[in-house]
């Protein structure tokens, strides 16, 4: 890869400044209260250099994400790449997810906290972005993973598994950053116990009704 000249780097200097003021200024104020005069002033440029590099607020939100996303990515790929063992790499899958969110809750609050067609409107922009399809990628080749090695039944579409599975570890998620469940302490005990209601389920074969 060829060496980038010093406009460029500056360029990208300058990117990096205003994308770290506006994680500081969505934390702080929320998405509706944030404004590009408040993330200008925090990254110490003019209000026009912001516009540069974002054409709005929702641009500029959906772009950090993007990173976050990028580097949560690249630490489950790593990670999961070290091991061979369907549950395993599901385990390390969830321990990655946990303690991102744990890190960055202050961020994803935003995601809860704000209205629901502000969630949907971002949720849209970002599942068209290439990192949210690289994302979803690595999801579904561990869930495939999975079945291969007799982890998940083969019957189901691993759609119908990935809707699942995001949707247990979502509603913990969610529940932190909410406070209605209490913060875990260690993600590793947190991804097991999550991992086990996922391939196990929540129900003891001597509470089931036997049918008629």
């Amino acid at each position: 890869m060829a060496a980038l000249n010093r406009k460029d780097r500056d360029r990208l200097l300058r990117k990096a400044d205003i994308l770290k003021a506006a994680e500081h200024i969505f934390a702080l104020k929320g998405y509706d209260k944030a404004t590009i005069q408040d993330i200008a002033k925090k990254a110490q440029y003019a209000t026009g250099t912001v516009y540069l590099y974002f054409r709005d607020k929702g641009v500029l939100y959906c772009s950090l994400l993007e990173e976050k996303m990028k580097d949560l990515l690249a630490g489950i790929k790593e990670k999961t790449s070290r091991v061979k063992e369907a549950e395993a790499k599901l385990e390390i899958f969830l321990e990655e997810e946990l303690g991102f969110f744990k890190v960055n809750q202050d961020f994803f609050k935003i995601f809860v906290s704000e209205n629901n067609g502000l969630r949907f409107a971002i949720g849209f922009r970002i599942s068209k972005s290439s990192v949210f399809r690289e994302y979803s990628e690595c999801v579904s080749s561990l869930v495939k993973k999975a079945q291969q090695q007799g982890l998940i039944r083969g019957d189901l579409y691993p759609a119908q598994i990935i809707d699942i599975f995001r949707s247990i570890f979502t509603s913990v998620i969610i529940g932190w950053l909410r406070k209605e469940l209490r913060e875990p302490k260690d993600s590793k005990e947190m991804s097991r116990f999550i991992l086990g209601i996922f391939l196990n389920g929540i129900g003891c074969k001597k509470g089931l009704i036997e049918p008629a």
